[in-house]
C-alpha cells in the first residue's frame, strides 16, 4: 500500500553520506513543517511544528501552528491548551485564537462552550477575519441546542458587564486548571535536536528524488525514482512523484500511464486519481474528466491531507463549489498560519463571486507572507472591480504570481534598472536582475511546469515569452522541450524559428532535427531560414557589437527580432551587400529599430553615443534596413 512510504521531501538523518545537518532552531522547524503542510503531510508538520514552539515557547505564531496541527490530529484539548495560552500569556490581540477554540470544543460536543467562545471572540472582534463564520456557526448551534443565543448578547449582542465579568471569572479559572495540564505535558516532551527520524536507504533515495522535484531537478529525479521502482514496483508514492516528473516536463502520456500502473495496485489512491483527473483534462479527454469528477465529487476524505489535496484538484478543475465548501472547512476549523492554504480559499471563493471573503482571507495571506507580494496582488485586483462586475482574470490555484505578471516586472525593471546610472553601473544592475529570474524560473517548479504547459497549450505571444524564459534554464529539461516543440507538427512556424534560435543560443552545436510541411529535416545552420550561400566573417561582426550593447537592457527575443531583422536583410540584398566599414553603425541602427518596436525610448542620437558613431548615419542606415527588408508582422512591438 503506498501508506506504507512517506512522501516528504524533507530530508532525513542517517549516515548517508550526501545529507547536510540540519538546523535544530525555531525558524528551521517551522520552515520544515510548512514544507510538509504544502505536500498535506500533516504527522509530519505536527512533530516539527511542536519542535519550534518548544524551541520559542514565548513565540505566539509557534504556538498557533501547533494548536492547529494538534486541532487536524484530533487532539482538540491539547490543542484549546496552547490557544488559550496564547491569548492570555503571550498575545491578546490574537482574537482569532478563540474561533479556533470554538471549533476544537465543537468537536469534543462541548456545544455551551463552542457558544460562550463564539460570544466572547465577537465582542472582542465584531468585525475579526472570522466574524461571519463565527456568526453561522453560532446559528448552528442555536438550531442543535435548541435554546436561544441571543438572551446572553441582549437586543444590541452586547453581553452585559455582570455576565462579562462572570464569563472572565469562569474563564481564567479554566485557563489556570489548563495552563497547569499544559505545563506537565511540556516537561513529557522535551526536544532533542540531535534526533531526526533514520530511515532506509529506499525512503532517502526517495525523499532526495522529492527534494529534486522542488528544485526543478526533474531529470535527475527521474532516475533515483526510476531505480527506487525498478528495486520495488508497488512503492506507490515514487510512482507519483515520477508522475508529477514526467509531467513538469511536459511528458503527459508517460505522466498518464504511471499514474494509472498506480491506480492499477491501488484504485482508491486518491493522490493518483486527482493528478491523473487533471492530466486528462490537459490532454483533452473530456468525458473521462466528468467521469472522475463524478467520483470525486461523491469523496468525503477523513484525513486532512487528503481533504486538502481533492480541494485544490477539484477547483483547478473548475468545480469551484466543490473546492469552496473543502477548503473553508479548513481555513475556518483550524489554527493554520499556512499563507498558501488561504490563497487557495481566496481563490475559490472568487470563483463562486464571494469576493468580501476572498478579501478576508488574501488579507490573512498577506499579513502571514508579505514578502512574496501574491496576496498584494490579488487584492488590488480585486479592489478595481466596481459593485456588480466580476474579475476579468479569474486567479490560479497556484500560490504564486501569475507568469505574465512575473514577466511583466521583471521586463519593467529591466527597462529601467539602468537609467540615469554610468554604463558599467547599468550592467551590473541588470545582470543582478536577469540572474534573480533566472534563479525563479530555474527553481520554481510551478513555473517551470507552467513554461512546459505553455509550449504546447499557450497561445503564441504566452508560448514565445516561454521559450524565452525556458532558454534561460540551461539544463537539459528545457532542451529537451524545445527540441520537442520543433518535431510537433501542430506548432506555429514563428514559435519553431524563436525555439531554433534559442537552442543555438544555449549553446547547440550539431544538426537539429525540425519538422516542416509535413517532413523532418535537419538544420545545421544558426537560424531556422534560407541559408545564404556565402556567409561573411564581417556580417558576424555586426552580430557580435549588437549583443554586447543590446543584451544588457534586452531581452532574448528583442535579440531574436534584431538578428532576424538583419539576416533577413542580407537575405535579400545578396549577393550585392555593401560593403561594410563601422559594424557599429548598422548595430547602432538596429539597435533603434528594435527598440522602438518593442515601445522603449530611444533616440537616434543615443543609439549612436552608445556604438559611438554619428546620428546621421544611424538614420540613414535604419532608413535602409526599413525599405528594404520585410519585417515579419510576428516580430513587432507586441512582445515587450
Amino acid at each position: 500500500m503506498a501508506d506504507k512510504m512517506s512522501e516528504s521531501t524533507g530530508h532525513h538523518a542517517g549516515n548517508h553520506t550526501n545529507l547536510i545537518a540540519f538546523p535544530v532552531d525555531a525558524t528551521a522547524y517551522a520552515d520544515r513543517a510548512i514544507k510538509a503542510l504544502e505536500r498535506m503531510h500533516y504527522d509530519k508538520a505536527l512533530k516539527y511544528f511542536r519542535k519550534a514552539a518548544d524551541c520559542e515557547p514565548t513565540d505566539p505564531i509557534h504556538q498557533c501552528n501547533y494548536a492547529g496541527a494538534l486541532a487536524e490530529a484530533g487532539q482538540f484539548e491539547q490543542s484549546n491548551r496552547i490557544l488559550e495560552h496564547v491569548v492570555t500569556e503571550l498575545d491578546p490581540e490574537l482574537t482569532e485564537c478563540y474561533y479556533y477554540m470554538a471549533n476544537n470544543c465543537a468537536y469534543l460536543e462541548k456545544f455551551e462552550a463552542a457558544e460562550a467562545l463564539l460570544e466572547h471572540y465577537l465582542s472582542m472582534d465584531p468585525t475579526g477575519i472570522y466574524a461571519e463564520e463565527a456568526q453561522e456557526m453560532l446559528d448552528m448551534l442555536h438550531y442543535e441546542q435548541q435554546h436561544p443565543i441571543m438572551a446572553k448578547r441582549g437586543k444590541t449582542g452586547e453581553s452585559s458587564e455582570e455576565e462579562a465579568s462572570s464569563e472572565k471569572e469562569q474563564h481564567v479559572a479554566t485557563l489556570e486548571r489548563l495552563e497547569e495540564e499544559r505545563e506537565s505535558a511540556s516537561n513529557e516532551r522535551k526536544v532533542d535536536p540531535s534526533s531526526l527520524e533514520d530511515s532506509d536507504e529506499q525512503e532517502l533515495q526517495h525523499a532526495t528524488a522529492r527534494q529534486m522535484l522542488e528544485d526543478g531537478r526533474f531529470n535527475e529525479a527521474e532516475q533515483i525514482l526510476l531505480a527506487i521502482l525498478e528495486a520495488d514496483p508497488d512503492f506507490l508514492a515514487a510512482r507519483n512523484n515520477l508522475a508529477l516528473a514526467y509531467y513538469y516536463m511536459g511528458r503527459f502520456e508517460e505522466a498518464q500511464l504511471m499514474l494509472r500502473g498506480v491506480l492499477e495496485r491501488d484504485a482508491g489512491n486518491l493522490h493518483a486519481l486527482c493528478n491523473l483527473a487533471i492530466f486528462e483534462r490537459q490532454a483533452g479527454h473530456e468525458d473521462v474528466v466528468q467521469e472522475m469528477i463524478q467520483v470525486l465529487s461523491k469523496t468525503e476524505p477523513f484525513h486532512p491531507e487528503h481533504s486538502f489535496k481533492l480541494a485544490t484538484t477539484m477547483g483547478i478543475l473548475g468545480e469551484h463549489e466543490q473546492a469552496y465548501r473543502h477548503l473553508k472547512r479548513i481555513v475556518t476549523r483550524t489554527a493554520m498560519r499556512e499563507p498558501s492554504v488561504y490563497h487557495y480559499a481566496a481563490v475559490a471563493a472568487c470563483h463562486i463571486g464571494r469576493y468580501d471573503e476572498a478579501a478576508r482571507w488574501w488579507a490573512v495571506c498577506r499579513r502571514l507572507d508579505a514578502k512574496s507580494g501574491i496576496a498584494a496582488y490579488y487584492l488590488e485586483q480585486l479592489q478595481r472591480i466596481r459593485p456588480g462586475d466580476t474579475l476579468t482574470q479569474m486567479p490560479s490555484y497556484h500560490y504564486r504570481l501569475p507568469y505574465d505578471e512575473e514577466s511583466r516586472r521583471y521586463q519593467q525593471a529591466l527597462e529601467h534598472s539602468g537609467l540615469g546610472q554610468q554604463v558599467d553601473q547599468e550592467q551590473s544592475s541588470t545582470t543582478e536582475l536577469r540572474s534573480a529570474w533566472q534563479q525563479k524560473v530555474k527553481r520554481d517548479p510551478l513555473v517551470r511546469s507552467s513554461l512546459f504547459w505553455a509550449l504546447r497549450f499557450g497561445d503564441l505571444d504566452t508560448k514565445l515569452q516561454a521559450i524565452e524564459a525556458i532558454s534561460c534554464l540551461g539544463d537539459l529539461e528545457a532542451q529537451e522541450a524545445l527540441h520537442v516543440l520543433l518535431l510537433d507538427p501542430d506548432q506555429e512556424l514563428v514559435a519553431k524559428q524563436v525555439s531554433f534560435y534559442m537552442l543555438r543560443r544555449m549553446g547547440v552545436s550539431e544538426a537539429i532535427q525540425v519538422e516542416l510541411e509535413g517532413s523532418i529535416q535537419s538544420y545545421g545552420t544558426t537560424y531556422l531560414a534560407e541559408p545564404i550561400p556565402e556567409w561573411d566573417e564581417a556580417w558576424d561582426r555586426v552580430i557580435e557589437e549588437l549583443r554586447y550593447q543590446l543584451e544588457p537592457h534586452a531581452s532574448l527575443l528583442m535579440m531574436y527580432d534584431a538578428e532576424m531583422l538583419w539576416y533577413n536583410w542580407l537575405t535579400k540584398a545578396y549577393p550585392d551587400v555593401p560593403k561594410l566599414t563601422k559594424a557599429g553603425v548598422w548595430a547602432a541602427a538596429l539597435e533603434y529599430i528594435i527598440m522602438r518596436q518593442h515601445h522603449r525610448s530611444i533616440s537616434y542620437q543615443e543609439a549612436a553615443e552608445r556604438y559611438q558613431v554619428s546620428a546621421a548615419s544611424v538614420s540613414r542606415n535604419v532608413k535602409r534596413l526599413m525599405e528594404e527588408t520585410l519585417i515579419d508582422s510576428h516580430q513587432s512591438s507586441n512582445r515587450s
